[in-house]
């Protein structure tokens, strides 16, 4: 099957490599040059812009960073990717972006005769290196079942939320949750510490309760142990934060927990840590040490 893959970041190279390696006929795109390189050597064909990516594939999938982002790759005039694409083909946005850009996608999507789905991933590089992300679909039905080939190859498991914006609201929801635990461990290990308590050993007692779910018991290890791979970075964590905020303001939802949340992670940003894994919120409230 003719796929076309645009946005070739850390995520999205991964994911474009799946399904190269599932034997589809893949053209890619990425705004800067030589991200597509490796692809290319393994087979893939490079597009100069996302409207020539999209001519003649069945699928055309995006993982970009914002709403920005997206809106340029999609509906550019003169560049994007609905102005290629046939009316049999199917849009899958991946990228975490905002509800209401979402939706008014579809929309757009739906005025050129496209069906677009959004499709964004649970799930960090591990995962997308092994091809085991978990997918979220939020559109048409039958729309989704004539992309499953690139979710095939791109994850584990698929699971339809609703219509067109339902998924990327689950992602959010999934995003937020993630984003407090994060939060509230850094700040609890570190009054431990401050209390005298062995944060390791309180951490170890954690992990033995039902309190202790399997993501926490991972992340709460690289927060002690310490990470130099950015599997997602604190700049990450806080661009879907203000997603969470804006989006709960436009539909008059209160989210005073998520909103403390981004707070939490604008002190990491600025202390520097933007660039770090999202577990070195934890060096924020660490004892400096002794003399």
């Amino acid at each position: 099957m003719k796929i076309a893959f645009l946005g070739l970041g850390a995520m999205g190279s991964r994911m474009a490599r799946n399904i190269l390696d599932a034997g589809h006929d893949l053209t890619v795109w990425n705004r800067s040059p030589g991200k597509a390189d490796d692809l290319i050597r393994k087979g893939a064909t490079e597009a100069q812009t996302p409207r020539e990516a999209a001519r003649g594939a069945a699928i055309v999938v995006s993982m970009v960073l914002d709403d920005d982002a997206s809106r340029a790759l999609w509906a550019d005039e003169e560049t994007g990717a609905l102005g290629g694409m046939d009316r049999q083909a199917v849009a899958v946005e991946c990228s975490t972006i905002s509800v209401a850009w979402c939706r008014e996608l579809a929309a757009v999507a739906r005025e050129r005769g496209i069906d677009l789905i959004d499709a964004p991933v649970a799930g960090t590089l591990p995962p997308a290196e092994s091809g085991e992300l978990v997918i979220i679909v939020g559109g048409d039905p039958d729309a989704a079942r004539r992309a499953q080939p690139a979710f095939d190859a791109m994850g584990k498991a698929t699971h339809h939320a609703g219509d067109n914006g339902a998924a990327t609201t689950v992602k959010l929801v999934i995003n937020g949750m993630l984003a407090a635990q994060e939060a509230q461990m850094a700040e609890l290990l570190g009054m431990a510490e401050r209390l005298g308590v062995d944060r390791r050993r309180a951490f170890d007692i954690f992990c033995q309760t039902p309190v202790a779910s399997p993501m926490m018991q991972t992340y709460g290890t690289q927060m002690l142990e310490g990470t130099d791979a950015v599997n997602f970075p604190v700049s990450g964590i806080l661009k879907d934060l203000g997603i969470i905020d804006q989006t709960a303001a436009q539909a008059g939802a209160e989210v005073p927990v998520a909103r403390a949340t981004q707070q939490s992670f604008r002190n990491a940003d600025a202390a520097g840590l933007g660039g770090r894994n999202q577990t070195d919120i934890l060096r924020l409230y660490e004892l400096p040490p002794r003399s």
